[in-house]
């Protein structure tokens, strides 16, 4: 238990209705009470009482209607709601207070100074949910889905973190550690009782537990991560083609504002542009790039390069091409180096006259998705989008509600897949049963990183770091 008391303001700045002062700690209440007078029902009057009353005990999960006042000048602050929550049962499982008053910076800043001189320090980034980890109430995969919610910008972003964040991440990793625990107690009996053990001990039998058995349940969610991450990071999307060909008028189109500048002078694009959207409850992540030609100048190639490391950092490419112009070797080079990325061609400019349309697909791009566009006339963009959010979808068809690991997550996974791969080859290839055992425990104790135990306080800094203050 931490022996400190933090305090930070945990609604957004700004204006508004309502805005929180939290506090968690062993003073929590203490500190919070130092500035709070209540209002009591005898008596009247419109000015509250300034004395603060050392003998008003506030019960847990109880809710206090008052004033905060400067205990040194007895100057009204706010009028305020104070929320007490006694230890172990708060958010945190320490003793919590949470101040409710008007959302102006100025009265929450003013509370939270009181906070401060009262014997309260400043919360760090994320420290109220690490505490509720180091407190035992949640698991880091729960911490973790927390911040998810925060930062999710789609309903089947909150989808999968609400998932995470009700234990089912956890729950499938512990059971994977269950299996692979009780294949090591097996092992460990061949290597002490080679004789009492029996067939179940054998290295053969172990092996095939092993891989594919337990194998196939971790690659799974590895490959949950690969096919459905996106819906919580968003689907990163790439507009790319030669110059002029309406990139940037077809990136203000999908977000349905002006966002790029639009010129018929080629070359105006010169380092990406990124903006969000979301389509069909999918965030993306959609970057305009600079056209790619080779007479370009030296400032010009600097974008081209961003543009080549924005389409290998990208999901999906919008390859666009100008109708009123055949197909170019540069048209086909550009498509050449996509390799096995998801693309869509898009026949920009199908407002000309039927008798300027010049570009033809060519019969090995004959399978690859393609959508007829009016960036101008806004045409076809509706069907671009359908035809985005199907790509995106396809591989999700049949699958099911699947739990998918975050960034972290995934990399402790293949960690733990490579060493359970180890001690499987190593038991079909008659290795000591000492050295598979070794790669079994490593396996078991990179899992139980993925829900928190043994990791290394600085990932837990890197972890909760990336939180909002208040949280």
């Amino acid at each position: 238990m931490n022996d400190s008391t933090i305090a930070a303001i945990s609604t957004p700045v700004g204006h508004g209705g309502i805005g929180i002062i939290r506090l968690s700690g062993p003073r929590a209440i203490d500190i919070a009470l130092s500035a709070f007078v209540p209002k009591r029902l005898k008596e009247t009057g419109s000015r509250p009482p300034l004395d603060h009353d050392s003998s008003f005990q506030p019960e847990s999960r109880r809710i206090y209607y008052g004033h905060i006042t400067d205990p040194a000048t007895h100057r009204i602050i706010d009028e305020v709601l104070l929320f007490v929550m006694r230890s172990p049962y708060s958010y945190t499982a320490e003793d919590t207070a949470e101040i409710q008053t008007h959302a102006g910076l100025l009265v929450m800043q003013s509370i939270l100074d009181l906070m401060i001189n009262a014997g309260a320090r400043l919360a760090q980034p994320g420290e109220f949910t690490k505490r509720a980890f180091l407190n035992g109430r949640i698991d880091l995969t729960q911490a973790e889905a927390v911040a998810d919610i925060i930062r999710a910008s789609s309903e089947t972003a909150i989808e999968m973190a609400i998932s995470h964040m009700s234990g089912q991440m956890t729950r499938t990793i512990n059971t994977l550690k269950d299996q692979l625990f009780d294949i090591l107690v097996l092992m460990e009996a061949a290597i002490d009782f080679p004789d009492d053990v029996g067939d179940t001990g054998q290295a053969a039998d172990l092996a095939e537990r092993l891989d594919p058995g337990i194998l196939s349940k971790m690659n799974e969610l590895v490959r949950a991560y690969a096919e459905e991450n996106f819906l919580r990071d968003g689907l990163k999307i790439a507009i790319i083609g030669g110059p002029n060909v309406g990139k940037s008028s077809l990136f203000n189109r999908l977000l349905d504002r002006d966002r790029a500048i639009v010129s018929e002078t080629p070359g105006t694009t010169r380092d990406f542009i990124e903006d969000s959207l979301v389509l069909m409850g999918i965030p993306v992540i959609l970057a305009d790039t600079a056209g790619i030609r080779q007479n370009a100048g030296a400032l010009e190639r600097i974008g081209i390069e961003k543009t080549w490391q924005t389409i290998a950092a990208s999901d999906m490419v919008l390859l666009v091409v100008d109708a009123g112009f055949p197909v170019t070797a540069q048209d086909q080079e550009r498509f050449s180096q996509l390799n096995e990325k998801k693309a869509i061609l898009v026949i920009n400019k199908m407002d000309l006259p039927e008798t300027d349309i010049r570009f033809l697909v060519p019969p090995q791009w004959a399978d690859v998705p393609c959508a007829r566009i009016s960036a101008l006339r806004n045409s076809g963009i509706d069907a671009l989008k359908h035809l985005i959010t199907n790509i995106a979808f396809a591989s999700l068809s049949g699958r099911g509600n699947r739990i998918v690991p975050n960034l972290r997550q995934k990399k402790l996974l293949e960690k733990s897949i490579s060493a359970v791969s180890a001690a499987a080859e190593g038991l079909r290839g008659n290795q000591l049963l000492e050295l598979a055992s070794i790669d079994l425990k490593s396996a078991i104790d990179t899992l139980a990183e993925v829900s928190g135990d043994n990791i290394e306080p600085e990932v837990l800094d890197a972890i909760f770091s990336r939180f909002c203050i208040g949280k």
